[in-house]
């Protein structure tokens, strides 16, 4: 544990795609929007690539509610605003990408996807690849988490790729003051352009069962030991 991220060229976006999503994520980028079933009267809100958002789900969501994400790219970043949701790719992630790079060179960057309202357990990510992300940014103008922002909470996260995310602090994961549980992910290509490791940790006492690093690694500041389940036997983290 501990080891440093050493990879210093990011594999473009579009041909880490071709290379690892299946060849069945057909709608255009630029067209990924989603429908949403009513919010008023059901539990259940459905997003189809190519009419909407997965944010306007969320918005509309109330806690306890799923957010079931048809295959597809979708070109946008997510923010729960501590809601207790689910959101889950319904063919899992090969089929099901979030994509937070900028729509164009000159746009706004951030986070691909933001937790910072005290999302606990139950709030959950299933099944999604989250790429692209180039980190939210700081008062001393640095960027921490490129994928995922979590700052005092403590989601579940698994079946997950995170991959070919960029930030100053933790290229794949920013933690501050949390414990989540990420279960079954996979790690690669994550960019940590201050020298750190794709997870970076603050105060945090994250798990992670069965996740694979490819050539990533986490590191931890004033926190407890990362708590390694035993999904991977003795082999700790399944470091690659």
């Amino acid at each position: 544990m501990g080891a440093r991220m050493r990879n210093a060229r990011r594999t473009p976006l579009v041909a880490l795609v071709s290379a690892i999503l299946s060849p069945l994520l057909l709608t255009p980028a630029s067209a990924s929007v989603s429908h949403v079933m009513s919010c008023e009267t059901s539990s259940v809100h459905r997003v189809f690539a190519g009419s909407g958002t997965i944010q306007a789900a969320i918005d509309c969501a109330m806690d306890g509610d799923l957010i079931l994400i048809g295959p597809g790219v979708y070109r946008e970043r997510l923010n729960l605003r501590g809601k207790t949701l689910c959101l889950r790719g319904s063919e899992g992630a090969n089929k099901t990408l979030i994509d937070g790079s900028p729509l164009s060179p000159e746009g706004p960057r951030g986070s691909t996807i933001t937790m910072r309202s005290g999302e606990g357990a139950q709030t959950r990510l299933e099944g999604l690849s989250i790429a692209g992300g180039d980190g939210t940014g700081t008062k001393r103008g640095r960027t921490q988490g490129g994928g995922l922002y979590l700052k005092g909470t403590s989601p579940v996260i698994e079946d997950c790729l995170i991959l070919n995310n960029s930030a100053w602090q933790g290229g794949a994961v920013y933690l501050e003051d949390g414990s989540p549980h990420f279960i079954n992910c996979w790690f690669y290509l994550n960019d940590s352009r201050g020298g750190g490791s794709t997870i970076d940790c603050v105060r945090s006492s994250p798990m992670i069962t069965a996740c694979g690093f490819h050539e990533d690694g986490i590191q931890w500041k004033d926190a407890a030991l990362v708590n390694i389940g035993p999904g991977c036997g003795i082999v700790g983290a399944c470091c690659v």
